[in-house]
């Protein structure tokens, strides 16, 4: 049986167990979760309001579609007919806001102005999240705000600190 030949040099890049060095070691003491400055720069209040306030007008933007894809559709404007439209919409909104706070660990209001939880989350805490905001709209989203011991309450129903999210190719 003939030798092998060599394969061809598409690649000529030396692989990581190739150089024979040992990776790099972190200097110092890992960061604590709960330091400020291991999550980057602490979120403002302000910051986090507005998300929710864009996270109402997606809501609303949704039941509004609700409504006019109803009318198109011939409805007669009774009132149980708007509420039914409305609830589509808002199922609209749940499933899209469950998923962006599950995948990318903030709602569309907070990836929105670059805000998102610093660790991934289960989907039982995402819809848990996603409850306590919907029924903290009639307050406006306040209560989501609201500090207690360094963390406000929509950090202690995701479990993890949030922080700013980096812009696509600045990692």
């Amino acid at each position: 049986m003939p030798g092998r030949s060599t394969p061809p040099r598409q690649l000529d890049i030396p692989l990581v167990w190739e150089r024979g060095e040992p990776p790099a070691a972190p200097s110092g003491p890992a960061p604590r979760r709960d330091d400020p400055a291991a999550a980057g720069a602490r979120v403002g209040l302000v910051r986090l309001w507005v998300a929710s306030l864009a996270d109402l007008g997606l809501l609303l933007l949704a039941v509004g579609s609700a409504w006019t894809i109803a009318a198109v559709g011939g409805i007669a404007w009774s009132q149980a007919q708007l509420a039914l439209a409305a609830l589509a919409g808002l199922e609209a909104v749940s499933v899209l806001d469950v998923a962006c706070v599950w995948i990318w660990r903030g709602s569309p209001g907070m990836l929105l102005l670059r805000t998102c939880f610093a660790e991934p989350m289960p989907l039982r805490r995402a819809f848990r999240l996603w409850a306590v905001w919907l029924v903290s709209l009639v307050a406006v989203g306040v209560p989501l705000l609201v500090r207690r011991r360094g963390s406000c309450v929509a950090e202690r129903l995701a479990g993890a600190p949030l922080s700013f999210r980096p812009l696509p190719g600045s990692a």
